[in-house]
């Protein structure tokens, strides 16, 4: 069998760079084995155009956004289902009066435009605790329903013969000077979207990954909450397809690194939502994968120094959503036109470890 791109995949990233080589023309094979474990099936899928913690913009937001909704809305139409719920407010309850002043002074200095107007003072409507007494909201955010874009994204590869669903296996690639061989199929080269698989992979093992493991729960609560919004204080908490039922998460481990869910880490998301909410919630299931986080918290993306048939597009850790549109995009127009990759995200800036490897 013989492709110009062999892509190692499936999850958010994955899914992304396929769009942009099938909008390119350009043909690929995806092999990937969608473990259950996979940190973009268990994701929430938020993106957030705000940094709540600092109350600046998120990185690039203002160029990520539009490409973002354009591409998710395409991917609709071609899957003939939804999943993408843009411009779904994100409600950030305050209890402090200094944060409050805080995020008064960056909404008046405009920085935070468009995406948050004004200051509430005074509790929200809704089962919020007695010692929340503001709240921003925050527009143009909204989350991706990340396993039905996969299931639907998976089956449309099935149908056209272009997934193999196999783990792969790193020794068995051949890579030669102007193509790879693996198991059977030649290609142009080949693209790694493997996220923490990647911590395995003898090609880029210089690349400084610092992987967190993540943990989300599903709740039932009451009728008392309303489903149209996003909380997120400290949590996310987001409603899913079913009434009543909610997704909280996530905590971030760094040692711990196994997709083994931990009634420690249910109990710190349940006593961090109860914080600013009155409510009981039940815990239907808890899942917990790692993400394939870089020490600089920046995508690496690019060709391998030396073997030039070889590339990479990872290390989206939690912001995959929000940032796999724009550079997978950026990243085959560099394969094909030569355009030029983000130096922010190119690995070459890492080159210096690769040498000393």
């Amino acid at each position: 069998m013989e492709t110009e791109n062999l892509v190692v995949g499936l999850g958010i990233a994955g899914i992304n760079l396929c769009h942009q080589l099938e909008k390119a023309g350009k043909p690929f094979l995806v092999i990937d084995d969608v473990p259950s474990f996979s940190s973009s099936i268990i994701a929430g899928g938020i993106y957030n155009p705000v940094v709540l913690k600092r109350k600046v913009k998120s990185w690039k937001v203002d160029e990520l956004f539009p490409f973002l909704v354009s591409t998710y809305r395409e991917l609709e139409a071609e899957l003939q289902t939804d999943f993408l719920l843009h411009d779904f407010p994100i409600l950030k309850p305050i209890s402090s009066t200094d944060e409050l002043t805080e995020w008064r002074v960056a909404v008046e200095s405009g920085l935070l435009h468009p995406y948050v107007s004004s200051v509430e003072f005074g509790r929200p409507d809704g089962p919020f605790q007695n010692s929340v007494i503001g709240s921003v909201t925050i527009r143009n955010g909204g989350f991706v329903r990340i396993s039905k874009l996969i299931e639907a994204y998976r089956a449309k590869l099935m149908h056209a013969n272009l997934l193999v669903t196999k783990r792969f296996s790193h020794p068995q690639l051949s890579v030669k000077q102007s193509h790879v061989e693996y198991d059977g199929i030649r290609a142009d080269r080949i693209l790694f979207t493997e996220g923490r698989a990647m911590m395995q992979n003898p090609f880029f093992s210089w690349i400084p990954l610092r992987p967190t493991k993540g943990q989300m729960i599903t709740v039932r609560v009451s009728d008392e909450l309303t489903p149209d919004r996003i909380y997120n204080q400290q949590f996310l908490l987001f409603p899913t397809e079913q009434k009543n039922t909610f997704r909280l998460g996530a905590t971030y481990e760094w040692n711990d690194l196994n997709e083994t869910p931990s009634q420690q880490s249910t109990d710190e998301l349940i006593d961090r939502a109860q914080k600013a909410l009155k409510l009981d919630f039940e815990v239907l299931d808890a899942q917990a994968a790692i993400r394939p986080n870089v020490a600089d918290r920046r995508p690496v993306i690019g060709q391998h120094p030396e073997e030039k048939c070889v590339f990479l597009f990872n290390g989206m850790g939690s912001k995959g959503v929000m940032l796999a549109p724009y550079f997978a995009k950026q990243l085959v127009d560099h394969i094909y036109d030569g355009g030029d990759i983000d130096p922010e995200v190119n690995l070459n800036r890492f080159s210096k470890r690769y040498t000393n490897s």
